[in-house]
């Protein structure tokens, strides 16, 4: 993982998942061809030769590993994978466990846009809460970047959702800090 991707998963995991489901899905559209990687993603880049250089390695190693574990079409790399299952292990240790007032507060604002977002995935496998609320940060995301219109409601469920993602962020990042605590 290069340093920055690094550092974000340390600082912001959140924004770590939404920036890697973001790259594989650009890796898939560029169909994981290191030419198109290198015109379209490497080149525009203001850096120099040798940080050039190894982005294109980076970016080739990641579009590989993906055709290899069989992410042409769907799904996401471990990494990433394992940074949602550690949230979603803290944030079922915040409701049940610790019982924190704040973010038992954040998740009972969002709950019901999570059960509106599992309600649509109704056809496709259960997954976490935390997932669910990716799948739907996501969502707004590429609407928006696609240019379409995105209610109000759905800005206002997308803002609950993002807090409580901020909150469980927020939690990762100082319990990374505790001694004793490993959690990649």
């Amino acid at each position: 993982m290069n340093e920055r991707l690094r550092q974000e998963r340390q600082d912001n995991v959140a924004a770590y998942v939404v920036r890697m489901w973001h790259l594989e899905d650009v890796l898939r559209a560029v169909q994981f061809d290191p030419e198109a990687i290198r015109t379209r993603l490497v080149e525009p880049m203001d850096v120099d030769d040798e940080q050039k250089h190894l982005a294109q390695a980076w970016y080739t190693d990641l579009a590989e590993r993906m055709v290899r574990e069989g992410l042409s079409r769907q799904g996401h790399l471990p990494e990433v994978n394992e940074a949602i299952t550690d949230l979603e292990a803290l944030h079922n240790a915040l409701l049940n466990v610790l019982e924190d007032p704040a973010y038992v507060r954040r998740y009972m604002d969002a709950r019901e846009d999570i059960d509106s977002l599992n309600r649509q995935r109704e056809d496709e496998e259960p997954v976490g809460v935390v997932e669910t609320c990716f799948t739907g940060l996501y969502g707004v995301m590429l609407l928006r970047a696609q240019g379409r219109a995105v209610s109000e409601a759905t800005r206002a469920a997308d803002g609950r959702i993002r807090a409580l993602l901020e909150a469980l962020s927020t939690h990762y990042r100082h319990m990374r800090k505790l001694p004793g605590v490993s959690l990649n």
